[in-house]
């Protein structure tokens, strides 16, 4: 019995091992996960333009300081230590500072000229599309510790849809939009994320590494074109995930014009750093 047991106990091992191995020499899997864990990690930036934006009957404040935070903290945590055991090469840190820096700039800019309504109606098309990745991931990663980490985040990230959408339905008839309005809203959203948001995780995370990639490198373009195959496959998509899913299918702009996008709140931080007041932009928590 005791021989059995250590037999046992050795093959677990070595198939844990050789599952953990196919992650590690996945870029696709690379990739996707260390852009969600800089994603995750940012979101105290936009609780703080949320409970501002939202004040009133309806606040969002205590329900972002008690459930969404730090929830989203833990996934992120999550998500960074698999990243750290998986890949230790790969230089998390300094791979946050840089994203960090480039998002809060980005992101302070863009958020304050929306209203409370479009606000909620990003947060539903955000939550809609990490939901449908994370349950993606669940039913293909090769090892099982990553599909429970990933199924995890695909349950929180659905209650935080239905959470968003109960208060855009709350939403005064004032600052409602039309059908039209928010569909063309919703497509322009899912393509924002598509060109800026996980560009901007995805080329922040190739740069940061600590010798030679231990998989192929891939191009942003390959990146979304297989992660859209995987996410077709293994999603279980309905009508309505398709059409806002559609428009990370649709051909990326120019090169030159990709560049532009992918790169220029990098560019931009130092000289425009000095023109924000102290305190005018949350400033994201490292989780």
């Amino acid at each position: 019995m005791p021989a059995a047991a250590a037999n046992s106990s050795r093959h677990e091992q070595q198939h844990h091992a050789r599952c953990r191995a196919m992650v590690r020499f996945n870029g696709l899997m690379f990739y996707g996960i260390a852009a969600a864990s800089l994603l995750e990690a940012a979101v105290p930036l936009h609780a703080g333009h949320l409970a501002q934006a939202l004040r009133g009957p309806h606040a969002l404040g205590p329900w972002l300081d008690q459930v969404w935070c730090p929830e989203r903290a833990r996934h992120s945590r999550a998500l960074r230590a698999y990243v750290a055991a998986t890949w230790p090469e790969f230089d998390w840190d300094g791979a946050y500072g840089e994203f960090h820096e480039a998002y809060e700039l980005r992101y302070g800019r863009e958020a304050w000229r929306r209203s409370a309504a479009m606000e909620l109606l990003w947060c539903c098309v955000t939550e809609a599309q990490i939901s449908v990745f994370y349950r993606a991931l669940a039913r293909c990663a090769d090892e099982a510790m990553l599909r429970e980490l990933a199924h995890c985040a695909a349950r929180d990230h659905v209650r935080y849809f239905e959470h968003f959408r109960h208060m855009f339905d709350c939403c005064p008839r004032r600052e409602r939009v039309g059908f039209g309005t928010a569909w063309r809203m919703l497509l322009q959203f899912s393509r924002t994320a598509r060109d800026r948001e996980v560009a901007l995780a995805f080329h922040v995370a190739d740069r940061h590494w600590n010798g030679q990639k231990a998989f192929v490198a891939l191009r942003y373009g390959e990146f979304l074109s297989r992660m859209g195959m995987v996410i077709s496959r293994h999603a279980g998509l309905g009508p309505i995930q398709r059409l806002l899913f559609r428009p990370w299918a649709q051909p990326l702009p120019g090169s030159a014009a990709l560049a532009h996008v992918q790169t220029e709140a990098v560019r931009a931080t130092t000289s425009a750093a000095r023109a924000v007041p102290a305190g005018g932009i949350g400033r994201g928590l490292q989780a």
